[in-house]
């Protein structure tokens, strides 16, 4: 009896083990732990990104920035922050707008990223001006009103020379308030009991790579503590410290996305990370979990992605977000879920400009579409350009050098068609897709289409 007894519990505890590894497996290979929330994409076509948190009475408020429209082709517009909280990380509700007339910017689009914090029963918005400066806002209440105490920047151009003073980060230890500001290099400054000033002058915050020497860094800051380790992250990277002003030892990949602020909730570590919702110019928010390993560096998911990933795909679910009509056709949204359009001449519709998709991954186009006239051919054109340096400054297409795929379809068909292309079968593309573009039915003048879904795969 006792050696059956020293069986089972022999057999349990080896259960027991390979259950324990298998859930650290999958804790790995995962984005988020079993009571974690993830969301791929917070508030659809929306135009909410550089998202900022603050958990005041156990509900978290979420400052982002909006994005003036998704038809912007060569600059980042933002024309407000917007502000939105919710007790389960799930169900949102909109609190209110801070407008850039209502701070000394005026009436630009220059809402760039800022953050927010709460001192002493007030709360304070450092807010950036573009890429200029960074000025502050205080409240009564995490939702407003908001005024502007100074009327000026906090943090005004050239205080630090050469590097741009915007993309505030605020952190607070001990009763201790530091700004984190910069592009490229970060500097840091302890700002005064009053928090529209600054207590101490901005100091260099040192990042060093893994061979020790100094390195560069992107815009947008992100600080926090965890374990006596202090944690700088930039979009997809992150570095590491005993200290609070440094110096950072580099430690390599962050969650996949752009500018992210990093908070605890429930006893759940989370980031909200900006992702490419529509285009480069009309971003989303996405909401992933962290986890650590026992040196305090942070493991990656095996699985971690942007959002989207691999390609681009519009299914028309809430509206006509990134398509328009270019010339020859109306363009509506029809809630069943598609785009449709009277043909009134040579109809053509295009998407966003600078819409992320990696061509480099993707090698098909399906579209799903319905032909209400009396053409036989329809074609997709495709623009894409290779990354680099400012490539946005350049939104101009030349479509006769552009890839083209025609086809053919079938004429006055109430019938859902479904095509699928690949895309090296017609000739070579760039690594990232610049604007897709549909004539929906070549030859003719008059008629009706509908897409119904469209993906780069």
């Amino acid at each position: 009896m006792r050696n059956l007894m020293i069986l089972i519990a022999t057999t349990m505890l080896v259960l027991s083990c390979k259950n324990s590894n298998k859930k650290k497996e999958e804790d790995s290979s995962h984005y988020s732990s079993e009571n974690a929330v993830y969301i791929p994409n917070v508030f659809p076509e929306e135009g909410l990104t550089d998202p900022h948190v603050l958990i005041d009475n156990n509900r978290l408020y979420l400052f982002c920035g909006h994005d003036e429209s998704w038809n912007t082709e060569e600059d980042w517009r933002m024309n407000r922050w917007e502000i939105r909280s919710s007790d389960n990380l799930i169900d949102w509700r909109k609190e209110g707008e801070i407008l850039p007339t209502q701070t000394y910017i005026g009436d630009k689009p220059n809402c760039w990223a800022g953050d927010i914090t709460k001192r002493d029963n007030k709360y304070y918005w450092y807010f950036s001006n573009r890429n200029h400066s960074t000025g502050v806002m205080v409240a009564d209440s995490p939702v407003g009103p908001w005024s502007d105490p100074l009327g000026k920047p906090l943090l005004p151009a050239g205080i630090v020379g050469k590097t741009h003073p915007y993309d505030p980060a605020i952190f607070e230890e001990n009763g201790k308030y530091t700004i984190f500001f910069g592009a490229g290099k970060y500097y840091a400054a302890t700002l005064a009991e009053n928090m529209i000033s600054l207590d101490s002058d901005p100091k260099l915050i040192k990042v060093l790579g893994k061979n020790g020497k100094e390195m560069g860094t992107q815009d947008k800051s992100t600080v926090f503590k965890r374990n006596n380790i202090y944690y700088l992250v930039w979009g997809p990277k992150y570095a590491m410290s005993k200290n609070l002003y440094g110096p950072y030892e580099f430690q390599g990949a962050f969650l996949k996305g752009g500018h992210n602020d990093v908070f605890q909730w429930k006893g759940q570590w989370y980031a909200f990370i900006e992702n490419k919702d529509i285009s480069l110019f009309y971003r989303g928010v996405s909401l992933k979990s962290i986890h650590f390993n026992e040196d305090g560096t942070i493991r990656i998911p095996k699985d971690d992605k942007g959002y989207p990933s691999k390609g681009r795909q519009w299914d028309f679910k809430h509206s006509t977000m990134g398509w328009r009509s270019k010339q020859g056709t109306t363009l509506k949204w029809d809630k069943s879920g598609c785009i449709k359009g009277d043909i009134k001449g040579e109809a053509i519709i295009e998407g966003a400009v600078w819409t992320s998709a990696n061509l480099s991954q993707a090698d098909s186009i399906i579209v799903k579409f319905k032909n209400l006239s009396s053409a036989t051919k329809g074609r997709i054109s495709i623009a894409s350009h290779t990354l680099g340096n400012r490539f946005w400054k350049h939104p101009e297409i030349d479509w006769d050098k552009e890839l083209k795929i025609e086809f053919d379809i079938k004429p006055n068909n109430s019938e859902l068609q479904v095509l699928r292309f690949k895309i090296s079968d017609f000739g070579k593309v760039e690594e990232s897709l610049k604007r897709l573009r549909i004539d929906p039915a070549l030859g003719v003048t008059s008629g009706k289409w509908e897409v119904h879904y469209i993906s780069v795969e």
